[in-house]
């Protein structure tokens, strides 16, 4: 069926405004660092630190709960459809910031708080997904990207938007900041919520017909879950995107405590500096959010280029070019801590640019790992199948938010290890194929 067959559709373009709204809102889990520092000074009278395995476990226990229920929320979708989902995890969502509005004081109601928080994001996200990409088979890649993209400039505004609200220490408006975001995200995602839907069964863009081969081929068979990780390419695109969102989620999840150990740097160089009574450049609250927010900016500009890129040269393809960069950066990163930079400048930049690019690689996970499910898996249970190759992301999210805790040798080690790993993902990204199916008379391949 056309987009123009026997019943006009609306503009499939409304799909992509209802995804974005959902996706501003809950894309604000990555603004960790801007209350990392709060809580720590909070719980316990701040005997824990910042970087305190304690306070690192808050923000990895949202992450695995974003990773573990997509695919929870990935088969209600494919049941109930995008919009009662959507909704559901928006009310979910809301409570986990509300909850942290009343109990940011107590460590072990801030892990349930942010499990929930985790939670709701896990069950939405795939629902504004989902809905695109089927919309959109013509051009899943840069959709993908499009729809995810409000995740990182979510991050950006609301980072800004909540460091404003809690100010700086002894940071008086964190009630308000939880509260007042959480009752925002609950509007946003519900408002979107309204516009997102699946197309009819068949839908094709008017004009375009599927190609045969390449990026934005099909899939003959359509896989089942349990069907899908029997496959030698589930295990294997799961394993690369373990190791590629542990590299984000690490930088996303210490940018606070990577600008404190250039404050350490600093300190050491200068026998006379006092942290309690001046900041060196990247440790101020307010550039503690910009860096938030640039990392933001470029996630999501990472999600658009990476889409674009794969829809041109393949996914297998776009992959090997931003783990390639990836490694890159982050051994650069590793060098960068090495050579201690004393001036106050360097130190900014360096970060700032560090942060940016592992931030735009980090955004290409999600306008490549989706599509690539779709075109390898097929499109029928997508919600279901995404959901459980998400459960790769719950996975780096705790061993990325909790490895500078766990590393003793600082960030230079912890740059080489993430660096590492994303080579390896570029090596195993060669030898990823579709899956080989059974036909009626022969074995046929899927398309790359």
């Amino acid at each position: 069926m056309g987009e123009t067959g026997e019943k006009k559709l609306p503009n499939r373009w409304i799909r992509v405004i209802g995804a974005l709204l959902v996706q501003l809102a809950l894309g604000s889990i990555y603004a960790w660092s801007v209350f990392n520092k709060p809580l720590a000074y909070y719980i316990d009278d701040g005997a824990y630190g910042a970087k305190s395995l304690a306070i690192l476990g808050i923000f990895a226990t949202s992450l695995a709960g974003f990773g573990f229920f997509v695919s929870v929320g990935g088969r209600l979708q494919d049941k109930h459809g995008p919009k009662k989902v959507a909704m559901l995890a928006g009310v979910i969502y809301a409570l986990g910031y509300i909850m942290s509005s009343q109990f940011y004081e107590s460590l072990p109601m801030m892990y349930v708080s942010y499990a929930m928080l985790g939670i709701g994001v896990g069950i939405g996200y795939s629902c504004p997904l989902s809905c695109c990409v089927k919309w959109f088979p013509d051009k899943r890649g840069l959709i993908s990207g499009i729809a995810v993209a409000g995740f990182g400039a979510g991050t950006f505004i609301f980072a800004q938007v909540g460091s404003a609200i809690i100010g700086a220490s002894p940071y008086d408006g964190l009630t308000e900041g939880y509260l007042y975001l959480g009752l925002i995200f609950l509007g946003m995602v519900v408002a979107g919520a309204f516009l997102l839907c699946d197309p009819p069964t068949g839908y094709c863009p008017a004009g375009w017909s599927p190609p045969q081969s390449g990026a934005g081929s099909m899939s003959m068979k359509a896989y089942k879950p349990k069907e899908m990780v029997r496959t030698r390419t589930f295990w294997l695109l799961w394993a690369m995107f373990v190791l590629s969102a542990t590299c984000g989620l690490m930088m996303i999840g210490n940018i606070s405590n990577l600008a404190q150990n250039m404050e350490t740097i600093y300190a050491d160089a200068n026998p006379g500096f006092d942290p309690d009574t001046e900041n060196v450049m990247v440790t101020t609250v307010a550039n503690i959010a910009t860096l938030t927010g640039i990392l933001a900016i470029f996630n999501g500009t990472g999600r658009v280029a990476w889409g674009f890129v794969s829809d041109k040269v393949g996914r297998t393809k776009g992959m090997k070019l931003m783990f390639l960069m990836q490694s890159i950066v982050l051994l650069a990163a590793a060098a960068f801590v090495l050579s201690k930079p004393t001036d106050e400048m360097t130190q900014f930049v360096g970060v700032t640019a560090l942060v940016s690019l592992v931030g735009f690689c980090f955004g290409g996970n999600f306008a490549l790992f989706p599509p690539t499910t779709a075109e390898f898996f097929g499109t029928k249970t997508f919600g279901s199948n995404y959901g459980i190759v998400f459960t790769s992301y719950g996975v780096g999210g705790i061993v990325g938010a909790l490895m500078p805790g766990i590393i003793t040798g600082g960030f230079e080690i912890v740059f080489m290890a993430t660096g590492i790993g994303s080579l390896v993902a570029f090596s195993i990204a060669w030898i990823t194929k579709p899956p080989v199916e059974e036909g009626p008379a022969e074995k046929k391949a899927a398309p790359a």
